[in-house]
């Protein structure tokens, strides 16, 4: 609820100067001042309004419930503010306008979408919208159905463009929280993608990228020297993408060999207890087969984790 609130106070702020008496929540954008993130935006709100409506036909209410946390949390939270942001500090024009437009109208389908599961703050929120009805109560309940007409202004394109990008990032993020590098500082990325697509999806992207990786220098080329680097494989589609990050200079060396060892004898000693499990005759014969399916998944992801590990011991050895 606290992220919910302010969220939609900070999204406020960036409407401002929205000229709401010139549009209704059932304006649609002009497709050409969209920008790529707002397509996305919409896509996602889509995505989520189908997942709803399907669910809540079926009574799978915790199903619901955790589509409209999924999308309000990630997707419009930490993600489409943090890219639009630019844009609505940016100077005045079609642009802007189109993503405050698209911002006013995804808060106005997110009130109402949320409005069963948390129907207080929720009207709370909606009486402070720029496009809204009389109360969020007695507004209809969104679908793709009534929503149509907007739901066109959605790309597949886009969608994987943005997803792409989304996906590097919270690459160089989690490569500075495994090697606890501090987020004010800023870093060097290297990115080499596997075809032409990635890199003229991620060229075109370089400023949301270095902006939201917090990254200082950054190059999109071929992979050149992993030595005393991180490197984190990222997979969209037919695109893949090395994520490289050089540790010289960020982190002690030494210290790191250190704790890969010893996350590596860890990961040794539970590969091999699931081992001696799963090849024990009387276990596989007396356990359920969900404890079973469940120790063989966790297998592999540990002898997966453990590759990734030992691969990064070599680079940073070398």
């Amino acid at each position: 609820m606290n992220k919910i609130w302010n969220a939609t106070r900070f999204a406020l702020g960036g409407l401002e100067d929205f000229r709401a008496s010139e549009f209704t929540d059932k304006s649609i954008p002009s497709k050409k001042d969209l920008s790529i993130f707002d397509q996305w935006i919409l896509d996602k709100l889509g995505q989520t309004m189908t997942t709803l409506d399907e669910a809540l036909e079926q009574d799978r209410f915790s199903d619901a419930a955790n589509a409209i946390y999924s999308f309000i949390w990630y997707d419009f939270c930490d993600w489409y503010i943090e890219f639009v942001k630019p844009i609505l500090n940016g100077p005045k024009g079609p642009e802007r306008t189109a993503t405050q437009l698209t911002m006013a109208l995804v808060l106005n389908r997110t009130m109402r979408l949320l409005h069963p599961f948390a129907p207080f703050i929720t009207e709370e929120l909606y009486q402070k919208l720029p496009l809204r009805g009389q109360a969020c109560i007695i507004d209809e309940y969104p679908n793709l159905r009534n929503d149509a007409e907007l739901m066109e202004l959605v790309s597949s394109t886009a969608t994987f463009e943005i997803d792409l990008t989304k996906s590097v990032i919270a690459a160089i993020r989690n490569i500075r929280g495994e090697n606890r590098i501090s987020p004010a500082l800023k870093i060097n990325v290297r990115l080499a993608p596997n075809e032409d697509m990635a890199q003229k999806i991620l060229s075109g992207n370089r400023t949301a990228i270095c902006t939201l990786g917090r990254v200082e220098n950054l190059e999109i080329s071929v992979e050149g020297s992993m030595s005393k680097c991180a490197v984190t494989p990222v997979t969209l589609g037919s695109s893949q993408v090395q994520v490289i990050v050089p540790l010289q200079g960020l982190v002690d060396i030494e210290e790191e060999v250190k704790r890969i060892e010893k996350a590596l004898e860890k990961l040794d000693k539970d590969i091999s207890g699931l081992s001696s499990r799963l090849n024990n005759a009387n276990f596989v014969k007396n356990a359920s087969e969900e404890v079973i399916e469940a120790d063989r998944k966790l297998f592999e992801q540990s002898k997966s984790q453990r590759d990734s590990l030992q691969a990064g011991l070599v680079r940073l050895r070398s």
